[in-house]
């Protein structure tokens, strides 16, 4: 290619050869020229080689950028699996007694006799030591005596009340006698009234008669006042006619008819007098019945107050004699409740005299359960006083009492506490088994069961107190040694646990990240259980088939497909 450039470059110089033109250098020989032609070819040929291999390696890159882009996401995962099996649980722990208790002297005195010493092996009532109060002893003897003083107060009370009823049954004799008089007077009061009834009846019929007969005396009197305005009338009207009778406006007839009807109203006017007479007659005949009964039925009335009078005096008597019979009957009670004080005294006197035998009692010191011997805090000649009993269960760190006469042990059962942390108390029921180990017999394991398992869990410490019961027959463990349960949780349901580093916290809560079978991501809210570490119990959200996502990455997204790798490979 060049060649021909340079051929075609010197043509036109032999064609012009003949112009005349500017003087030009020398031109070089023509093998140096050909050596520079084939100098550049060289360059080019070399610069082709090495461009070459530095092309096919950009194609190269840029195909497998291509492949990438098209290349789905991949993602470690792994298949879940429930587990099932029992969980354990190691905590420390401090034997004590099943029972344990301090032995106060109830009464006081000096110790007369003692039986026991530490490490002895008592059944319970067995006496442990005896001590002598002589003070006691006379109390008993000054209680008995108070007991008969009280028996003899209640005889003389109970001779007090006898006499009182026979108070009461005189008063109860007058109370009938003027029960008798009130009746009789209520009886003669009864028959008096019904005579006051009957003559205030009379007394209303004769009223009644009396009213009818001024009602009759009213309507003749209306029917007079009728016949004289109809006599009047007439009057009139017999005069108009007479006047019309001259002017012969009327006939004659006319007027005789006109007179005929003032003939009759007066006549009408008369007769209504003559009622009126009689009417007023029988009304001032009445009225005399009306006051002859009112005597009568007032005659009744005073009769009726004197029998109300004789009955209140009855009454008055009777209330009195009542008054005694109430009074009799006060005194007899409280004569009954002086006897019922004086038993009480002799119940309370009795009851103290009971007291002082079961203190007198209390003189033999006796063992309330079987066990062994902790301590002995007295020796024969000791004064000891009476005090409160003493609670060595109450701290398990005092094995052995300091206070009291004696120190008691029940050692065939031993109780170990223990407190379990929150996140351990699910394992943890009544009645499951464990295993108790003390540094004392290496390897050898004792077995308990657990007792009581506390109702709520310490605030400050976030753990649940339980106590596990562990036979101890033989007494070879002993209260006080230090131990570590063991706690076996029976086999319960498979359990889904996860990697722990398959959580993902964010705003959308706890989640985790699973591939479907088609290759889709999807996330699923979960709720955790226990911290096992590496691993972390579900207990809602996945059924234990899923395909989860080990390591998620913040850039993966719902619905994203993506290539799963098993084993984080």
């Amino acid at each position: 290619m060049n060649l021909e450039n340079q051929s075609n470059i010197e043509s036109p110089h032999e064609e012009t050869e003949a112009i005349p033109r500017p003087p030009r250098a020398p031109r070089p020989p023509r093998k140096r020229r050909t050596s520079l032609i084939l100098a550049l070819s060289g360059v080019l040929v070399l610069g082709y080689i090495g461009i070459k291999p530095r092309i096919e390696q950009s194609n190269k890159l840029s195909t497998e950028v291509a492949a990438l882009k098209t290349e789905l996401p991949a993602v470690s995962v792994v298949q879940l699996k429930k587990v099932k099996g029992a969980s354990e649980l190691l905590l420390p722990s401090n034997l004590q007694a099943i029972e344990e208790t301090t032995i106060e002297a109830r009464t006081a005195g000096y110790v007369k006799a003692r039986y026991v010493d530490i490490g002895s092996k008592v059944n319970a009532g067995d006496v442990l030591a005896d001590i002598e109060s002589p003070e006691m002893d006379q109390q008993v003897l000054q209680a008995q005596s108070q007991v008969s003083k009280s028996v003899a107060g209640v005889g003389q009370a109970t001779a007090d009340v006898s006499r009182l009823q026979s108070a009461i049954s005189a008063a109860e004799s007058q109370i009938a006698l003027f029960n008798a008089n009130l009746g009789q007077s209520r009886a003669d009061l009864k028959h008096l009234q019904a005579k006051a009834v009957e003559a205030n009846s009379s007394v209303d019929v004769a009223r009644a008669k009396l009213t009818q007969a001024q009602r009759r005396l009213e309507g003749i009197k209306a029917e007079l006042q009728r016949a004289n305005v109809g006599e009047d009338i007439a009057r009139k009207t017999l005069a108009r006619w007479k006047e019309l009778f001259k002017s012969d406006a009327v006939s004659g007839q006319d007027v005789d008819e006109k007179q005929s009807d003032f003939d009759s109203s007066l006549a009408k006017v008369e007769a209504a007098k003559a009622e009126v007479s009689s009417a007023q007659a029988d009304v001032i005949a009445t009225q005399g019945i009306v006051s002859s009964q009112l005597a009568e039925y007032e005659a009744t009335k005073a009769d009726v107050s004197s029998g109300e009078q004789r009955i209140q005096a009855a009454q008055a008597g009777l209330r009195s004699a009542e008054a005694n019979y109430r009074s009799a009957v006060a005194a007899r009670d409280a004569s009954i409740s002086t006897v019922d004080a004086a038993k009480a005294n002799v119940g309370s006197d009795q009851a103290n005299v009971r007291r002082y035998e079961a203190l007198q009692g209390f003189e033999h010191v006796v063992a309330p359960f079987s066990g062994v011997v902790t301590a002995r805090n007295v020796d024969v000649g000791d004064l000891v006083s009476a005090g409160t009993a003493g609670s060595g269960a109450s701290n398990p760190m005092n094995t052995v009492t300091t206070r009291g006469l004696f120190g008691l042990a029940r050692t065939d059962f031993l109780l170990a506490q223990a407190n379990v942390p929150e996140d351990a108390i699910s394992s943890i029921r009544e009645s499951q088994n464990a295993e108790v180990t003390t540094r004392e017999y290496p390897g050898k394991i004792f077995l308990g069961k657990v007792f009581h398992v506390s109702g709520a869990l310490d605030m400050t410490s976030r753990t649940l107190l339980i106590e596990v019961k562990i036979p101890n027959p033989s007494n070879t463990l002993k209260p006080g040694m230090f131990a570590q349960i063991k706690f076996l949780g029976a086999e319960g349901g498979a359990t889904l646990r996860i990697p722990a580093t398959g959580l993902i916290f964010d705003a959308k809560g706890t989640r985790v990240a699973t591939v479907t079978k088609d290759g889709t991501l999807h996330f699923i809210p979960v709720k955790l259980g226990r911290d096992f570490g590496g691993e972390i119990e579900v207990l809602e959200g996945l059924t234990g088939y899923e395909t989860l996502v080990t390591n998620p990455d913040d850039s993966l997204t719902e619905g994203e497909k993506v290539k799963a790798v098993a084993g984080g490979k």
